[in-house]
């Protein structure tokens, strides 16, 4: 089935008889001397689920922007369920749609019940809140999904995962006919994504309109009907998903070959250099006892699933968490990571899971977030060409887009400010650095370039890499070993030539080397 097929309609599993839950043709829009929708193309059928991929700048988040009513195209036209659309956020919401962000937008002191209630409306009697009622109401969304949840819960207290389907279900509440959901697995474990991958399945079954926004290329060929891929604001591909392969599918995102494709393995070569950080039964809030040797240059994972413990490692390494047993020496030296200042200054980075909470300040450019490393002063302005000079040559070194480093961070993309939080640990003499989750959120060609920036900087300057993840497939594509930790302590070691996602995954669910 061609591409032109699908955009005129050609049938998809008997949904087609109704309008096009969207219906966009040649949206434009522009901003300044930029043109960040040149012309694209969208459309949704009721009861599908469809991605949306383009690399990080390729015109996602303006589309979902327009759709969303927050902005209006400079041209084309948009009707969802065959209505011109009109008005703002609010109109689109009475139309049906709704819109779940990374952030999710949820309140964690609120309950479930009272989550839902605030998009549907409390059940009243004699003009008060009958609280029995909104739980029984709430639950009964629930269970229509098949989620298993205690809805009098706080919702901060449930997994990530869990708050997801809150959202869902919060949007669902509401009547929601279309659904649109930005990046849902970023942080997500495999078991995790399956959940809420069963959930959208439902949901297609009862004619609810799905968009996926993901830089995941293995959740959308696994869930997604059919796909539309951006690049440079225009629509270059809409496919059944059945049609693609990675491969390809990664080839129309980036315009190029295998993203993913991976520089050569030397665990040989590099396990042969100095040892950089020796640890030796370590215990700390979570996990013990837990040894692991790093050595200069070496790219070395840890990873298992979300509650393993190794988060709580790289957090005790650097000094956020307390040591409660073991040794560590650090260059042939005792090191003790008594506070996270302490860690900085013996030349140990770290790279936070979450750059938006954690790794960035959004109001400030993307040189003063650079320059911004303890244990010197919090933040200081730029002083003068030589500042100047380093910030454009980070950027440029990192391949940010645009390299602009007077340019507040929350204006670059998210992949770009991932690029910059890197330049800013990276690019700078480190001995040891610490990546939580280095590409969590990114598109498949700025984690390809993550991903050789690291090593390339691994390499040229000797600085030891540890990386903590839940991503197999992340462990594979970037390092050159990995420990699998599973309930507080590493359970198995594979080397360059055993390391494959299959393999990880069977470890970390209790399988054996």
């Amino acid at each position: 089935m061609t591409s032109e097929n699908l955009l005129n309609g050609a049938s998809l599993g008997g949904t087609l008889a109704a309008e096009p839950a969207v219906d966009a043709v040649g949206l434009r829009k522009v901003y300044g001397p930029t043109t960040a929708l040149a012309g694209v193309d969208f459309q949704v059928r009721p009861g599908e689920i469809h991605g949306l991929l383009g690399e990080n700048g390729a015109g996602k988040s303006t589309l979902v922007r327009l759709l969303a009513g927050v902005e209006r195209p400079d041209d084309g036209e948009l009707r969802f369920f065959g209505e011109p659309a009109t008005g703002g956020p609010g109109d689109r919401r009475a139309a049906g749609l709704a819109f779940i962000h990374q952030d999710l937008g949820l309140f964690p002191e609120f309950s479930v019940a009272d989550t839902i209630a605030l998009s549907s409306g409390y059940v009243r009697r004699a003009g008060l809140i009958d609280e029995k009622a909104s739980v029984a109401a709430a639950q009964a969304v629930v269970d229509r999904l098949g989620f298993d949840c205690d809805v009098t819960r706080p919702v901060g207290e449930l997994p990530l995962a869990e708050q997801t389907l809150v959202a869902v279900c919060r949007a669902l509440a509401h009547g929601a006919r279309l659904i649109v959901l930005d990046e849902p697995t970023a942080y997500l474990e495999a078991r995790q994504a399956r959940k809420l991958f069963d959930l959208l399945a439902g949901l297609r079954a009862d004619g609810v309109a799905c968009v996926l926004i993901t830089h995941r290329s293995e959740d959308v060929l696994r869930v997604c009907d059919r796909v539309t891929v951006l690049r440079d604001g225009r629509t270059v591909a809409v496919r059944t998903a059945e049609e693609l392969s990675e491969t390809e599918l990664i080839r129309l995102i980036t315009g190029r070959g295998d993203a993913s494709e991976r520089a050569p393995r030397r665990e040989g070569a590099r396990r042969a250099r100095p040892v950089r950080l020796a640890a030796e039964g370590l215990r700390g809030r979570g996990f013990g006892p837990v040894s692991l040797t790093l050595h200069e240059g070496e790219v070395l994972g840890l990873c298992g699933l979300a509650d393993a413990g190794q988060f709580a490692v790289g957090r005790t390494l650097v000094g956020d968490l307390p040591l409660d047993g073991g040794t560590l020496v650090l260059d042939g030296r005792p090191y003790l990571p008594g506070t996270v200042r302490a860690a900085l200054a013996a030349g140990i980075g770290f790279v936070p899971a979450d750059r938006r909470a954690d790794g960035l300040a959004a109001s400030l450019t993307a040189a003063e977030n650079m320059l911004m490393s303890p244990p010197g002063p919090w933040w200081r302005p730029l002083r003068g060409s030589a500042d100047e000079s380093t910030c454009r040559r980070l950027l440029e070194t990192f391949r940010v887009s645009p390299p602009l480093a007077d340019r507040e961070i929350f204006t670059f993309s998210g992949g770009n400010q991932q690029k910059i939080l890197l330049a800013k640990w990276l690019g700078f003499d480190r001995r040891l650095i610490i990546l939580n989750e280095p590409s969590a959120g990114v598109d498949v060609g700025a984690k390809a370039d993550i991903h050789q920036e690291i090593r390339s900087e691994c390499e040229a300057r000797g600085t030891a890499a540890l990386v903590i993840t839940t991503d197999f497939q992340e462990i594979v594509d970037l390092c050159d070993r990995a420990l699998i930790m599973r309930r507080g302590h590493v359970v198995g070691e594979l080397g360059a030539s055993r390391l494959n996602a299959d393999l990880l995954t069977e470890l970390a669910y209790g399988g054996t080397p």
